[in-house]
């Protein structure tokens, strides 16, 4: 007997099988008696439930896709409207800080602090700040030590003299470098391991290069951004390749990406270099001949690959896409800060980036939600509705512990520590029990 197959029928005749839609149209078979008849109807009732069972398979299959799909839908929003609202609960308790610590790096000059960095390195908080009279200082405190009471009692050591201001810190790895500003910028080359190197300091051997105003240390490679242009040197601990990258203009800012260098000048522009490409002209991106002129970037900071944060001298926070840096229009802003000429009023972000800090010329401090954009975050009760005595020309967000971030802020010879989200009463309640 031939074998049945779902929803199909043998054809005696044609030694065959055809679909059973077609069974109407099938031709008639003779029988023993010469009359003609269809093929065995013993065959047609089960080929027909079979079809009908596939049928009903195939129905019951896509209902439950459709409805594995909408729940996926249902659960995504559900996620997305729960991180929604953990964010917004996140900016309240952030908003309304109020607890802060100050305490004064112990300094023989007792001149202002111009630039701070710390970072966990070897299960310790390492700190460096330095100051207008050109001193490097370091602070080490170990795991599970109080790290505002170790600042304020004792900790800071002075460690080398620039002879000019200390006009950066950056740290990666291993390495922490400052630079000084002047005629004769140098660069200290200082090992968060002590056991690893020497302190060392050099300088670039070109008369043209002078007056450090950043740097951005990746890996190995320094960026520094200096008079008219940026210097590039590939590997900061032996020198091997120094680049100049030719801006026309004093360069501000830097951002390093992999092997795309971004600068910010005195003129307003912001310029991508590939430091892959012997070409050291660079491309002009985001430039609106409008609104950028005269309108120096202060700041560059580069999100998740594909975002680029400027500051501008105006007080003007955006946002920009790098995939279409022809696009003149961010896609977020930062509204609020306050700023018209001061060059050095810094920016920070917390590790997750979730928060924008930045520092305005009215020397107070302003909190921004990364996610939203728009005016600054404010509540009465805020800590940040204070404004210093002096400018602010430091800050940085650490997370000392997981889910606990201090932000550090200088002003004048002050290092000030906010614990983000802290109240003082709770301050309070810890401390009593």
């Amino acid at each position: 007997m031939p074998q049945e197959l779902p929803g199909l029928y043998w054809d005696e005749e044609k030694q065959r099988y055809f679909p059973l839609t077609s069974r109407s149209r099938r031709p008639q078979v003779a029988g023993p008696t010469g009359s003609t008849s269809h093929p065995p109807t013993h065959w047609q009732p089960h080929s027909a439930s079979q079809a009908t069972g596939e049928s009903q398979n195939w129905k019951r299959h896509r209902i439950r896709s459709l409805l594995r799909a909408s729940e996926d839908a249902r659960s995504s929003l559900r996620t997305s409207h729960t991180n929604k609202l953990m964010h917004q609960i996140s900016c309240s308790q952030v908003v309304q800080t109020s607890h802060v610590a100050s305490s004064s790096i112990l300094s023989h000059t007792h001149c202002a602090i111009t630039a701070f960095q710390a970072v966990s390195y070897d299960n310790s908080l390492h700190s460096f700040a330095g100051d207008t009279g050109g001193w490097f200082y370091s602070s080490v405190i170990g795991q599970g030590e109080s790290a505002t009471g170790y600042h304020t009692s004792h900790g800071w050591r002075p460690e080398f003299s620039l002879s000019s201001e200390i006009s950066s810190i950056c740290i990666s790895g291993s390495r922490c470098i400052a630079t000084s500003f002047g005629p004769e910028s140098k660069i200290l080359h200082f090992p968060l391991d002590s056991d690893s190197e020497d302190i060392r300091v050099t300088r670039v051997n070109n008369r043209s290069v002078r007056d450090i105003w950043t740097a951005d240390l990746q890996g190995t490679r320094l960026v520094l951004g200096t008079n008219d242009q940026a210097v590039v040197i590939d590997d900061a601990a032996d020198r091997a390749t120094v680049c100049f990258l030719k801006t026309s203009s004093d360069v501000f800012a830097v951002a390093q990406d992999n092997n795309i260098i971004y600068t910010g000048s005195r003129a307003g522009i912001v310029r991508r270099f590939d430091s892959r490409i012997a070409s050291t002209k660079g491309d002009c991106i985001f430039n609106d001949p409008d609104t950028t002129q005269n309108n120096s970037v202060t700041n560059l900071k580069i999100f998740y690959d594909w975002q680029l944060l400027t500051s501008n001298i105006d007080g003007g926070l955006a946002m920009f896409d790098l995939r279409f840096p022809v696009n003149r229009t961010p896609i977020m802003s930062f509204t609020g800060n306050i700023n018209s000429y001061t060059t050095k009023t810094p920016i920070a972000t917390d590790p997750h980036n979730q928060f924008l800090f930045a520092a305005g010329q009215d020397r107070r401090i302003r909190l921004w939600s990364l996610r939203t954009g728009g005016p600054p975050l404010v509540s009465p009760d805020s800590v940040f509705q204070k404004p210093f005595e002096d400018p602010i020309r430091a800050l940085q967000v650490v997370e000392e512990e997981v889910g606990v971030l201090g932000l550090w802020a200088t002003s004048g010879a002050a290092l000030h520590k906010y614990n983000l989200g802290q109240r003082m009463e709770e301050k309070s309640q810890a401390m009593q029990h």
